[in-house]
Protein backbone atom coordinates (compact mmCIF):
# COMPACT_ATOMS: atom_id res chain seq x y z
CA UNK A 1 0.00 0.00 0.00
CA UNK A 2 1.32 3.41 -0.88
CA UNK A 3 0.17 6.90 -0.13
CA UNK A 4 0.47 9.83 -2.52
CA UNK A 5 2.50 12.52 -0.82
CA UNK A 6 2.44 16.15 -1.88
CA UNK A 7 4.61 17.00 -4.87
CA UNK A 8 5.90 20.51 -4.30
CA UNK A 9 9.41 20.93 -5.68
CA UNK A 10 11.22 24.19 -5.19
CA UNK A 11 11.78 26.49 -8.09
CA UNK A 12 14.45 25.20 -10.40
CA UNK A 13 17.69 27.10 -10.40
CA UNK A 14 18.50 29.03 -13.55
CA UNK A 15 21.95 28.18 -14.83
CA UNK A 16 23.51 30.84 -17.00
CA UNK A 17 26.62 30.19 -19.01
CA UNK A 18 29.43 32.71 -19.30
CA UNK A 19 31.78 33.69 -22.01
CA UNK A 20 31.56 31.17 -24.78
CA UNK A 21 28.97 29.05 -22.96
CA UNK A 22 26.14 29.93 -25.33
CA UNK A 23 23.47 27.45 -26.44
CA UNK A 24 24.55 24.10 -27.76
CA UNK A 25 23.73 23.57 -31.35
CA UNK A 26 22.50 20.45 -33.05
CA UNK A 27 21.15 17.19 -31.64
CA UNK A 28 24.22 16.59 -29.51
CA UNK A 29 23.90 19.97 -27.86
CA UNK A 30 20.15 19.48 -27.21
CA UNK A 31 20.77 16.14 -25.51
CA UNK A 32 23.55 17.60 -23.34
CA UNK A 33 21.28 20.46 -22.22
CA UNK A 34 18.45 18.02 -21.35
CA UNK A 35 20.75 15.90 -19.19
CA UNK A 36 22.02 19.00 -17.40
CA UNK A 37 18.44 20.18 -16.64
CA UNK A 38 17.48 16.74 -15.25
CA UNK A 39 20.61 16.62 -13.08
CA UNK A 40 19.85 20.06 -11.66
CA UNK A 41 16.17 19.16 -10.99
CA UNK A 42 16.88 15.90 -9.12
CA UNK A 43 19.82 17.40 -7.21
CA UNK A 44 17.41 20.07 -5.93
CA UNK A 45 14.87 17.43 -4.84
CA UNK A 46 17.53 15.35 -3.03
CA UNK A 47 18.71 18.47 -1.21
CA UNK A 48 15.25 18.95 0.36
CA UNK A 49 14.60 15.21 0.74
CA UNK A 50 11.18 15.20 -0.95
CA UNK A 51 9.45 11.90 -1.80
CA UNK A 52 6.47 11.35 -4.04
CA UNK A 53 5.51 7.91 -2.61
CA UNK A 54 5.66 6.62 0.92
CA UNK A 55 5.64 2.86 1.41
CA UNK A 56 4.15 1.56 4.65
CA UNK A 57 6.36 -0.81 6.56
CA UNK A 58 5.91 -2.69 9.84
CA UNK A 59 6.82 -0.57 12.91
CA UNK A 60 10.14 -1.42 14.43
CA UNK A 61 10.72 -2.01 18.10
CA UNK A 62 13.52 0.58 18.10
CA UNK A 63 11.26 3.41 16.98
CA UNK A 64 11.49 6.35 19.37
CA UNK A 65 9.49 9.51 19.28
CA UNK A 66 10.46 12.93 20.49
CA UNK A 67 7.90 13.38 23.27
CA UNK A 68 6.80 9.79 23.86
CA UNK A 69 3.25 10.39 22.59
CA UNK A 70 1.60 8.14 20.02
CA UNK A 71 1.97 10.09 16.81
CA UNK A 72 3.75 9.76 13.49
CA UNK A 73 7.47 10.38 13.34
CA UNK A 74 9.26 12.49 10.73
CA UNK A 75 9.92 11.17 7.26
CA UNK A 76 13.68 10.67 7.04
CA UNK A 77 15.43 10.61 3.69
CA UNK A 78 18.51 8.69 2.62
CA UNK A 79 21.41 9.26 5.01
CA UNK A 80 25.10 9.01 4.60
CA UNK A 81 25.72 6.80 7.64
CA UNK A 82 26.42 3.11 7.56
CA UNK A 83 22.74 2.20 8.27
CA UNK A 84 20.34 4.60 6.59
CA UNK A 85 17.02 4.84 8.42
CA UNK A 86 14.01 3.64 6.39
CA UNK A 87 10.95 5.88 6.23
CA UNK A 88 8.77 5.60 9.31
CA UNK A 89 5.07 4.78 8.87
CA UNK A 90 2.46 7.47 9.16
CA UNK A 91 -0.03 5.04 10.74
CA UNK A 92 0.80 2.79 13.65
CA UNK A 93 -1.15 -0.42 13.24
CA UNK A 94 -0.84 -1.50 16.84
CA UNK A 95 -4.00 -0.38 18.73
CA UNK A 96 -3.49 1.38 22.02
CA UNK A 97 -6.16 -0.85 23.65
CA UNK A 98 -7.16 -4.43 22.98
CA UNK A 99 -9.88 -4.81 20.37
CA UNK A 100 -10.99 -8.16 21.77
CA UNK A 101 -14.48 -8.09 23.21
CA UNK A 102 -13.67 -10.57 25.94
CA UNK A 103 -10.49 -10.47 27.90
CA UNK A 104 -8.34 -13.54 28.05
CA UNK A 105 -9.09 -15.77 31.01
CA UNK A 106 -6.74 -15.69 33.91
CA UNK A 107 -4.03 -18.26 34.01
CA UNK A 108 -5.09 -19.47 37.41
CA UNK A 109 -8.10 -21.73 37.07
CA UNK A 110 -10.93 -20.72 39.37
CA UNK A 111 -13.01 -23.54 40.67
CA UNK A 112 -16.74 -23.05 40.37
CA UNK A 113 -18.50 -23.18 43.70
CA UNK A 114 -21.88 -24.84 43.70
CA UNK A 115 -24.76 -22.91 45.30
CA UNK A 116 -25.71 -23.94 48.78
CA UNK A 117 -29.03 -22.14 49.24
CA UNK A 118 -31.24 -19.60 47.50
CA UNK A 119 -29.74 -16.84 49.64
CA UNK A 120 -26.26 -17.46 48.18
CA UNK A 121 -27.33 -17.32 44.53
CA UNK A 122 -26.20 -14.18 42.70
CA UNK A 123 -27.39 -14.96 39.16
CA UNK A 124 -30.70 -15.42 37.41
CA UNK A 125 -31.86 -19.01 37.43
CA UNK A 126 -34.58 -21.37 36.28
CA UNK A 127 -36.88 -22.96 38.83
CA UNK A 128 -38.57 -26.01 37.32
CA UNK A 129 -40.30 -28.77 39.28
CA UNK A 130 -38.77 -32.21 38.93
CA UNK A 131 -41.94 -33.69 37.41
CA UNK A 132 -42.00 -30.98 34.69
CA UNK A 133 -38.28 -30.93 33.91
CA UNK A 134 -38.49 -32.98 30.71
CA UNK A 135 -41.35 -30.89 29.29
CA UNK A 136 -40.50 -27.33 30.34
CA UNK A 137 -36.71 -27.29 30.32
CA UNK A 138 -36.07 -24.89 27.39
CA UNK A 139 -35.34 -26.57 24.09
CA UNK A 140 -31.61 -26.66 23.35
CA UNK A 141 -30.59 -26.82 27.00
CA UNK A 142 -29.27 -30.31 27.79
CA UNK A 143 -30.57 -32.15 30.80
CA UNK A 144 -28.24 -31.80 33.77
CA UNK A 145 -25.66 -34.59 34.07
CA UNK A 146 -25.09 -35.88 37.61
CA UNK A 147 -21.47 -35.61 38.78
CA UNK A 148 -19.56 -38.91 38.43
CA UNK A 149 -18.64 -40.93 41.46
CA UNK A 150 -14.97 -41.60 42.31
CA UNK A 151 -15.43 -45.21 41.21
CA UNK A 152 -16.12 -44.09 37.63
CA UNK A 153 -12.72 -42.44 37.24
CA UNK A 154 -11.87 -39.06 35.75
CA UNK A 155 -14.58 -36.46 35.35
CA UNK A 156 -15.69 -36.06 31.75
CA UNK A 157 -15.90 -32.78 29.91
CA UNK A 158 -19.69 -32.90 29.76
CA UNK A 159 -19.87 -33.27 33.51
CA UNK A 160 -17.63 -30.26 34.00
CA UNK A 161 -19.82 -28.08 31.78
CA UNK A 162 -23.11 -29.30 33.21
CA UNK A 163 -25.58 -26.89 34.77
CA UNK A 164 -25.30 -25.94 38.40
CA UNK A 165 -28.20 -27.55 40.21
CA UNK A 166 -29.64 -26.60 43.56
CA UNK A 167 -32.35 -28.81 44.95
CA UNK A 168 -34.95 -26.92 46.96
CA UNK A 169 -37.99 -28.19 48.78
CA UNK A 170 -41.22 -28.40 46.80
CA UNK A 171 -43.55 -25.70 48.16
CA UNK A 172 -46.56 -27.81 47.04
CA UNK A 173 -48.50 -24.82 45.81
CA UNK A 174 -51.43 -24.55 43.45
CA UNK A 175 -52.76 -21.40 41.79
CA UNK A 176 -56.36 -20.41 41.15
CA UNK A 177 -56.91 -17.55 38.73
CA UNK A 178 -60.28 -15.87 38.27
CA UNK A 179 -60.48 -13.91 35.01
CA UNK A 180 -63.39 -11.46 34.78
CA UNK A 181 -64.67 -9.82 31.62
CA UNK A 182 -66.31 -6.35 31.77
CA UNK A 183 -69.83 -6.11 33.16
CA UNK A 184 -72.57 -5.66 30.59
CA UNK A 185 -76.07 -4.42 31.52
CA UNK A 186 -78.94 -6.84 31.12
CA UNK A 187 -81.29 -4.00 30.12
CA UNK A 188 -79.14 -1.38 28.36
CA UNK A 189 -82.14 0.84 27.67
CA UNK A 190 -82.97 1.21 31.36
CA UNK A 191 -79.37 1.70 32.46
CA UNK A 192 -78.65 5.06 34.05
CA UNK A 193 -75.97 7.17 32.37
CA UNK A 194 -74.50 7.79 35.82
CA UNK A 195 -73.96 4.09 36.47
CA UNK A 196 -70.42 2.90 36.94
CA UNK A 197 -70.33 -0.85 36.28
CA UNK A 198 -66.53 -0.95 36.66
CA UNK A 199 -66.78 0.28 40.25
CA UNK A 200 -69.49 -2.28 41.03
CA UNK A 201 -67.30 -5.05 39.68
CA UNK A 202 -64.31 -3.84 41.67
CA UNK A 203 -66.35 -3.74 44.87
CA UNK A 204 -67.77 -7.23 44.36
CA UNK A 205 -64.36 -8.72 43.53
CA UNK A 206 -62.84 -7.06 46.61
CA UNK A 207 -65.56 -8.48 48.87
CA UNK A 208 -64.95 -11.93 47.45
CA UNK A 209 -61.22 -11.61 48.15
CA UNK A 210 -61.93 -10.57 51.75
CA UNK A 211 -64.15 -13.62 52.26
CA UNK A 212 -61.30 -15.92 51.17
CA UNK A 213 -58.86 -14.09 53.45
CA UNK A 214 -61.16 -14.50 56.48
CA UNK A 215 -61.73 -18.18 55.69
CA UNK A 216 -57.94 -18.73 55.82
CA UNK A 217 -58.10 -21.34 53.06
CA UNK A 218 -55.39 -19.76 50.89
CA UNK A 219 -51.78 -18.85 51.63
CA UNK A 220 -52.20 -15.50 49.88
CA UNK A 221 -54.18 -13.70 47.25
CA UNK A 222 -54.41 -10.45 45.35
CA UNK A 223 -56.85 -8.55 43.18
CA UNK A 224 -55.22 -7.16 40.03
CA UNK A 225 -56.69 -4.24 38.10
CA UNK A 226 -55.89 -3.55 34.47
CA UNK A 227 -54.30 -0.14 33.88
CA UNK A 228 -55.74 0.29 30.38
CA UNK A 229 -59.14 1.35 29.14
CA UNK A 230 -61.50 -1.17 27.53
CA UNK A 231 -59.46 -4.18 28.64
CA UNK A 232 -60.63 -7.71 27.88
CA UNK A 233 -60.03 -8.71 31.51
CA UNK A 234 -60.32 -5.59 33.69
CA UNK A 235 -59.85 -7.61 36.91
CA UNK A 236 -58.01 -10.82 37.76
CA UNK A 237 -58.14 -12.54 41.15
CA UNK A 238 -55.05 -14.58 41.98
CA UNK A 239 -55.00 -17.09 44.86
CA UNK A 240 -52.11 -19.21 46.16
CA UNK A 241 -53.17 -22.52 47.74
CA UNK A 242 -51.08 -24.83 49.89
CA UNK A 243 -52.07 -28.33 48.77
CA UNK A 244 -51.00 -29.86 52.11
CA UNK A 245 -53.54 -27.70 53.97
CA UNK A 246 -56.36 -27.20 51.48
CA UNK A 247 -57.79 -29.47 48.81
CA UNK A 248 -57.46 -27.54 45.53
CA UNK A 249 -60.58 -29.12 44.02
CA UNK A 250 -62.67 -28.23 47.06
CA UNK A 251 -61.31 -24.69 47.02
CA UNK A 252 -62.19 -24.42 43.32
CA UNK A 253 -65.78 -25.56 43.85
CA UNK A 254 -66.29 -23.16 46.76
CA UNK A 255 -64.85 -20.25 44.77
CA UNK A 256 -67.08 -21.02 41.82
CA UNK A 257 -70.18 -21.07 43.97
CA UNK A 258 -69.17 -17.86 45.75
CA UNK A 259 -68.47 -16.09 42.45
CA UNK A 260 -71.84 -17.06 41.01
CA UNK A 261 -73.54 -15.78 44.14
CA UNK A 262 -71.55 -12.54 44.33
CA UNK A 263 -72.00 -11.70 40.62
CA UNK A 264 -75.57 -12.93 40.30
CA UNK A 265 -77.11 -11.09 37.32
CA UNK A 266 -80.52 -10.98 39.05
CA UNK A 267 -79.00 -9.01 41.90
CA UNK A 268 -76.51 -6.65 40.26
CA UNK A 269 -78.41 -6.42 36.91
CA UNK A 270 -75.18 -7.03 35.03
CA UNK A 271 -73.65 -10.09 33.41
CA UNK A 272 -70.03 -11.03 32.77
CA UNK A 273 -67.94 -14.02 31.73
CA UNK A 274 -66.01 -15.63 34.59
CA UNK A 275 -63.14 -18.03 33.88
CA UNK A 276 -61.89 -19.95 36.90
CA UNK A 277 -59.18 -22.57 36.59
CA UNK A 278 -56.53 -24.28 38.69
CA UNK A 279 -52.92 -23.88 37.57
CA UNK A 280 -49.60 -25.46 38.36
CA UNK A 281 -46.44 -23.33 38.37
CA UNK A 282 -44.37 -25.33 35.87
CA UNK A 283 -41.42 -22.97 35.23
CA UNK A 284 -39.96 -19.74 36.59
CA UNK A 285 -37.14 -17.36 35.77
CA UNK A 286 -36.07 -15.79 39.06
CA UNK A 287 -33.74 -12.90 39.75
CA UNK A 288 -31.98 -12.43 43.09
CA UNK A 289 -32.62 -11.61 45.85
CA UNK A 290 -34.96 -14.57 46.19
CA UNK A 291 -37.98 -14.49 48.45
CA UNK A 292 -39.63 -17.42 50.12
CA UNK A 293 -41.19 -19.46 47.30
CA UNK A 294 -43.88 -20.76 49.64
CA UNK A 295 -44.91 -17.32 50.87
CA UNK A 296 -47.86 -15.28 49.70
CA UNK A 297 -47.68 -12.50 47.11
CA UNK A 298 -48.07 -9.81 49.77
CA UNK A 299 -44.56 -10.41 51.11
CA UNK A 300 -42.86 -9.25 47.92
CA UNK A 301 -45.08 -6.29 47.06
CA UNK A 302 -44.00 -2.66 47.10
CA UNK A 303 -46.05 0.49 46.35
CA UNK A 304 -44.69 0.43 42.79
CA UNK A 305 -45.15 -3.30 42.08
CA UNK A 306 -46.83 -4.18 38.79
CA UNK A 307 -47.45 -7.22 36.61
CA UNK A 308 -47.35 -8.08 32.93
CA UNK A 309 -49.81 -10.95 32.46
CA UNK A 310 -50.36 -12.93 29.27
CA UNK A 311 -53.19 -15.42 28.79
CA UNK A 312 -53.01 -18.27 26.25
CA UNK A 313 -55.45 -21.02 25.37
CA UNK A 314 -54.76 -24.07 23.17
CA UNK A 315 -57.01 -26.91 22.05
CA UNK A 316 -56.93 -30.26 23.76
CA UNK A 317 -54.02 -32.32 22.45
CA UNK A 318 -51.96 -29.34 21.23
CA UNK A 319 -49.95 -29.13 24.44
CA UNK A 320 -47.26 -31.50 23.23
CA UNK A 321 -43.73 -31.85 24.55
CA UNK A 322 -42.19 -29.96 21.64
CA UNK A 323 -44.70 -27.15 22.09
CA UNK A 324 -44.04 -26.80 25.81
CA UNK A 325 -40.25 -26.99 25.55
CA UNK A 326 -40.39 -23.85 23.35
CA UNK A 327 -42.42 -21.90 25.88
CA UNK A 328 -39.82 -19.12 26.03
CA UNK A 329 -40.72 -18.11 22.45
CA UNK A 330 -44.49 -18.46 22.04
CA UNK A 331 -45.22 -16.98 25.47
CA UNK A 332 -42.93 -14.00 24.89
CA UNK A 333 -40.91 -14.76 28.05
CA UNK A 334 -37.66 -14.55 26.10
CA UNK A 335 -38.61 -11.14 24.69
CA UNK A 336 -39.62 -9.88 28.13
CA UNK A 337 -36.42 -11.12 29.75
CA UNK A 338 -34.14 -9.61 27.11
CA UNK A 339 -35.86 -6.31 26.30
CA UNK A 340 -37.67 -5.28 29.47
CA UNK A 341 -35.92 -2.17 30.86
CA UNK A 342 -33.84 -2.82 33.96
CA UNK A 343 -35.44 0.18 35.64
CA UNK A 344 -38.72 -1.72 36.11
CA UNK A 345 -36.98 -4.19 38.46
CA UNK A 346 -38.07 -7.53 37.04
CA UNK A 347 -38.22 -10.14 39.83
CA UNK A 348 -39.56 -13.27 38.21
CA UNK A 349 -41.37 -14.63 35.16
CA UNK A 350 -43.64 -17.55 36.06
CA UNK A 351 -45.44 -19.87 33.65
CA UNK A 352 -48.67 -21.48 34.87
CA UNK A 353 -50.45 -24.38 33.16
CA UNK A 354 -54.00 -25.48 33.93
CA UNK A 355 -54.22 -28.85 35.65
CA UNK A 356 -57.50 -29.84 33.99
CA UNK A 357 -57.34 -33.42 32.74
CA UNK A 358 -59.74 -32.85 29.83
CA UNK A 359 -60.70 -29.93 27.63
CA UNK A 360 -58.72 -26.97 26.36
CA UNK A 361 -55.53 -26.01 28.16
CA UNK A 362 -54.84 -22.52 29.42
CA UNK A 363 -51.45 -20.96 30.17
CA UNK A 364 -50.69 -17.86 32.22
CA UNK A 365 -47.40 -15.99 32.01
CA UNK A 366 -47.02 -13.70 35.04
CA UNK A 367 -44.09 -11.25 35.08
CA UNK A 368 -43.64 -9.48 38.41
CA UNK A 369 -41.80 -6.14 38.41
CA UNK A 370 -40.93 -4.23 41.57
CA UNK A 371 -40.78 -0.77 39.94
CA UNK A 372 -43.22 -1.13 37.05
CA UNK A 373 -45.26 1.91 38.04
CA UNK A 374 -42.12 4.08 38.04
CA UNK A 375 -41.27 3.27 34.39
CA UNK A 376 -44.62 2.46 32.86
CA UNK A 377 -43.74 3.85 29.43
CA UNK A 378 -40.87 1.39 28.92
CA UNK A 379 -43.08 -1.57 29.79
CA UNK A 380 -45.91 -0.27 27.59
CA UNK A 381 -43.68 -0.30 24.51
CA UNK A 382 -42.76 -3.92 25.17
CA UNK A 383 -46.42 -4.88 25.66
CA UNK A 384 -47.21 -3.34 22.27
CA UNK A 385 -44.53 -5.53 20.67
CA UNK A 386 -45.95 -8.61 22.40
CA UNK A 387 -49.43 -7.87 21.08
CA UNK A 388 -48.07 -7.46 17.56
CA UNK A 389 -47.44 -11.23 17.49
CA UNK A 390 -51.26 -11.77 17.57
CA UNK A 391 -50.81 -14.55 20.11
CA UNK A 392 -52.81 -14.61 23.35
CA UNK A 393 -53.81 -11.62 25.43
CA UNK A 394 -51.36 -9.37 27.28
CA UNK A 395 -52.11 -6.62 29.76
CA UNK A 396 -50.54 -4.39 32.44
CA UNK A 397 -51.90 -4.90 35.95
CA UNK A 398 -51.36 -3.45 39.39
CA UNK A 399 -52.43 -4.98 42.72
CA UNK A 400 -55.19 -3.02 44.43
CA UNK A 401 -55.89 -5.48 47.25
CA UNK A 402 -53.75 -8.24 48.77
CA UNK A 403 -53.66 -10.51 51.79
Amino acid sequence: MNLMFRKNFSTEKTVSGGGGGGKAKGALGAGRNAKRRDRERYSCMEEHHYRTHLFFSAPRASTQYNDGSERCGPVIGGGTGPEPEPPQPLVTREPSVSLMRWEKPATTERRRTEPVSLATLERDCFVIPAHALERFLPDGVPLPVPPPTPEKGITTKNAQNSLSILEVADPKLCILAHLMSPLEPIEPILESPLAKPLMKQKTAAGELLNDVAHANTAVGGMLLANMERNAEFPFISYYVINTTQTDPLLFYNNMRSASLSKFDPKTIRYSAAHTLDLYSEVAMICRPPFNDLAGGPKKSHTPTTGFIISVYKVFEGDDGERFERNWLYWTGARMIYRHLPHSVGMRKIALHKSVAAHGDKMYLLVCECANLLDDLSGASMLVTALRARLCGYTGLYRPIQTF
